[in-house]
């Protein structure tokens, strides 16, 4: 890259640079959170794609339920981990920008409070990722039930071998442990856990947002003090290495755009800045008039078993059932159009530029 020295600032204006886009970055990218937020989605997507196996077809038989079971609670154990690693994260965030005695850290512990006090799964997923760590992977079992067209695939844990192990519950949990069924649903837990950790999250939002605030003036004032058309701003730190004089190491810091620096002081005049800047959902991609359940069956029979055939077989039983094509051919659009538009989001392309690069003529584009 070519680097063009705008001009020279001290190492406390650097700190101080560094500080406010730290301010930005940490209302911007939520990382743990969004770890947190999958780990949820992929159980649940799962355990709907196993169910929706069943409903046509009754694939879900033939699949490896061992290793359906392990996926799920590999996700499961990946989720607790990430869950713990999320309220580390914001409350060493808290600590490093403010203070343990601060509003900033009583706001935090009062969030986390309310939802261990008022969430049953709260409280217990809380306890239950100690246990994962200090006696292995949570034991578990699918439970499938209900007729063919309104199959459930529930995933439990096992309350005899939790109340078993040599571990010591907290009284909470174990609490709950007590007067819980012997088969556990543990999604109806994750759900009510996932409703405390957002409003945990709006929390740390708001906390960042006006920190943001009181920060960003600083960037754009900095940004504002020299011409950086055509260039990505950023801060650079030169220090040399013990090879040489005339070798050097490079630390770079980028600087939020000056329009996104903007949106942020905008929201400040606003009766509540954190609203102003919510973001709504990018616009979903047009929908053929059906619902998917078929595309996901084929699939998820062909994933499943690791078997071509297994996705023929289920491709027949959802013909037969149907008597025509026309609703697996709509599922199978909808299917293409979604992953298509998924991928277009994460590549920052258009769906055009990646539907350009598919057919016969693709390797001369």
């Amino acid at each position: 890259m070519d680097i063009r020295l705008a001009r020279e600032i001290s190492e406390s204006e650097c700190d101080n640079l560094i500080d406010a886009i730290n301010a930005y970055e940490s209302l911007t990218e939520r990382g743990a959170f969004n770890l947190v937020i999958r780990g949820y989605s992929n159980i649940k997507m799962m355990l709907h794609a196993f169910s929706n196996a069943e409903q046509f077809g009754g694939n879900f038989r033939r699949l490896n339920r061992d290793i359906l079971k392990e996926s799920l609670i590999s996700e499961l154990t990946n989720w607790l981990a990430a869950r713990r690693l999320y309220l580390e994260n914001e409350r060493n965030l808290i600590l490093s920008q403010y203070s343990d005695a601060s509003g900033e850290m009583d706001e935090f512990r009062q969030a986390t409070s309310a939802a261990f006090d008022s969430r049953e799964g709260y409280r217990f997923l809380y306890n239950l990722r100690d246990y994962v760590q200090h006696c292995g992977l949570p034991p578990g079992s699918l439970h499938v039930s209900g007729s063919t067209e309104k199959r459930r695939v529930v995933l439990t844990l096992d309350k005899s071998r939790l109340l078993t192990a040599r571990f010591n519950w907290s009284k909470h949990a174990k609490t709950l442990l007590l007067s819980w069924p012997a088969a556990i649903p543990l999604l109806p837990l994750m759900d009510e856990a996932m409703d405390g950790y957002a409003r945990i999250e709006e929390r740390m939002l708001r906390i960042n947002l006006r920190r943001c605030i009181q920060l960003a003036p600083l960037l754009l004032q900095s940004l504002r003090s020299f011409d950086h058309s055509g260039g990505a701003p950023a801060l650079f730190k030169f220090s040399s290495t013990p090879l040489g004089a005339d070798s050097v190491n490079i630390a770079t810091r980028g600087i939020p755009a000056i329009s996104e620096l903007g949106k942020v002081i905008s929201a400040a005049s606003t009766e509540d800045a954190f609203e102003s800047l919510r973001v709504t959902e990018v616009e979903p991609p047009p929908k053929m008039p059906s619902d998917g359940g078929r595309s996901s069956a084929v699939l998820t029979a062909l994933f499943g078993a690791n078997d071509p055939s297994r996705a023929t077989e289920a491709i027949n039983v959802i013909l037969q059932r149907d008597g025509k094509v026309d609703f697996l051919i709509s599922d199978l659009v909808n299917t293409s159009a979604l992953l298509t538009h998924m991928l277009s989001q994460i590549l920052g392309a258009s769906s055009y530029s990646l539907l350009g690069k598919i057919g016969p003529d693709s390797n001369n584009q």
